[in-house]
């Protein structure tokens, strides 16, 4: 029991942090502007995820300003202090998740999630950066898991011509840098099957990474309609990287392999709701 003595003791104590609390100033919006003239305002105070209707919320991709609803974007408020921001769709509708649905993120939401950014490339070609994802750094020039031409292309698969990894070589070159061997039914995130894309003119478009084969388990299931996490360790992934023709943007899509059949979807949609809900600075 308190001593009456401490009393006046501790609700001094407790009006004084009152007070301070009371006098803490509210923060200024921010105004971020990026090199190429696009800004944002952050205002520096708690959003509510959940709030309905949703409050539209303003981004940049280089020159362009992107204004979709809040619970598009990963944590459904909007871009993140500096700026940055990724989009969150839920598989396999596509479209944005319940606002709050990503709070308190659980492994199921995660699961479905088809999460998408977007880079401006302002300073190489953008054909060049995407020549980066499936050609070889120097130091990796020997790696057989970072050429197609080491690869086993194999019969097309969804309208993607597929590049496997040889095992043999991947082994002997993983024995000739000292390095343990990966077992051939063992997932490894450095490690992924290649699907390509061309476009008509019979270049590389498009480069998805996939779990490889050899892993059968997709590690997912779906209850309800839903896609859900299976009780396995692990679970099959894709990463997608795409070129949009014509805005120097790289799209880098993170999704289940369970969707690899979509991946065309994927992509227009993840083209368009940067192109319908984005215009650029200097046009306003």
């Amino acid at each position: 029991m308190l001593h009456s003595r401490a009393l006046p003791v501790v609700i001094t104590l407790a009006l004084a942090l009152s007070a301070c609390a009371k006098a803490e100033p509210r923060k200024p919006p921010r105004l971020l502007t990026n090199e190429q003239g696009c800004s944002i305002t952050i205002d520096n105070q708690p959003l509510n995820p959940y709030q309905v209707p949703v409050p539209m919320a303003r981004a940049c991709v280089g020159p362009y300003a992107l204004v979709l609803p809040q619970n598009y974007f990963d944590m459904q408020m909007g871009p993140y202090h500096d700026g940055s921001f990724s989009l969150a769709l839920e598989y396999p509708s596509l479209e944005p998740f319940k606002p709050g649905e990503r709070d308190n993120l659980s492994v199921d939401v995660s699961i479905r999630t088809v999460s998408i950014s977007y880079d401006y490339i302002s300073g190489p070609e953008p054909e060049e950066v995407l020549r980066r994802s499936y050609t070889p750094m120097s130091f990796e020039h020997d790696d057989p898991a970072e050429s197609l031409e080491a690869r086993v292309q194999g019969e097309a698969v969804y309208g993607l011509t597929p590049y496997y990894l040889d095992m043999d070589k991947v082994h002997a070159y993983q024995r000739a840098h000292g390095r343990r061997e990966t077992p051939s039914g063992q997932d490894n995130v450095f490690l992924r099957d290649w699907f390509v894309s061309r476009d008509d003119a019979g270049a590389i478009d498009q480069v998805i990474k996939c779990t490889r084969k050899e892993i059968t388990e997709s590690g997912v299931e779906y209850r309800d309609g839903k896609m859900v996490k299976k009780r396995v360790m692990g679970f099959a992934e894709c990463d997608q990287v795409f070129l949009i023709n014509g805005l120097n943007v790289i799209v880098r899509v993170n999704f289940s392999r369970e969707a690899l059949a979509r991946w065309a979807e994927i992509r227009a949609r993840a083209t368009s709701v940067l192109v319908d809900s984005s215009i650029k600075e200097t046009e306003k």
